[in-house]
């Protein structure tokens, strides 16, 4: 049965979503607000990582990040509190909300923009949703949507010395570059496509199921 496209037009992106993913769920969106402003002026950062899995979460997964987004773009919430201590980006985890897309399970870096991701992808719907978390959580964490304050473990780990080309056996390449869902550019720096994202929907709302 076919599925029908929705268009979302602006001047510089149209988004192309599936109907029932064309909105956050109503009851995600309360929850991430209800534990934003219960963590405002406690959070400082906020980092976004891909789990090197499955489109699926898995224990393990739900134990490192406090949010996971699945391959068809649903939030799962996996804490009871943004300032609960989680693993998710070493030597920053204390005042950092670790955000993670459900992908990347055999992905080979190589220079980046010629990334393979393998057989599971970072999808348009996890990058729009991931985008869309960070415009709730930096509204009402009351943090601006640039890289002192939001950036990818790709980002982080260049800054620490554990980025690509460092040699580090731990290197971490996180979102290093993904599409761009909503200008359809390939392979941007993924920071830049999803704070430009983040910005975009902070400014002109989610809409909410």
């Amino acid at each position: 049965v076919g599925r029908l496209l929705i268009k979302i037009k602006t001047a510089n992106r149209t988004f192309v979503k599936k109907k029932g993913r064309i909105s956050m769920n109503k009851k995600t969106y309360n929850n991430l607000l209800a534990l934003a402003r219960a963590a405002r002026g406690k959070i400082k950062m906020i980092y976004l990582h891909w789990t090197a899995g499955q489109h699926i979460t898995n224990h393990i997964e739900r134990a490192d990040y406090h949010i996971c987004i699945l391959g068809d773009g649903r939030i799962e919430i996996e804490c009871d509190d943004l300032t609960e201590l989680r693993t998710h980006t070493w030597q920053r985890n204390t005042g950092g909300v670790g955000i993670a897309l459900c992908c990347g399970l055999g992905a080979t870096a190589n220079n980046g923009y010629d990334a393979d991701f393998g057989p599971y992808p970072p999808t348009p719907e996890q990058i729009t949703a991931m985008a869309e978390v960070i415009a709730v959580l930096s509204r009402e964490l009351e943090l601006p949507i640039d890289k002192n304050c939001i950036m990818t473990h790709c980002e982080a780990a260049l800054l620490d010395g554990y980025g690509p080309y460092s040699g580090d056996p731990e290197t971490r390449w996180d979102l290093w570059y993904i599409d761009d869902p909503g200008t359809k550019e390939k392979m941007q720096p993924g920071g830049d496509v999803l704070r430009g994202l983040a910005n975009w929907f902070k400014t002109m709302g989610i809409p909410i199921e």
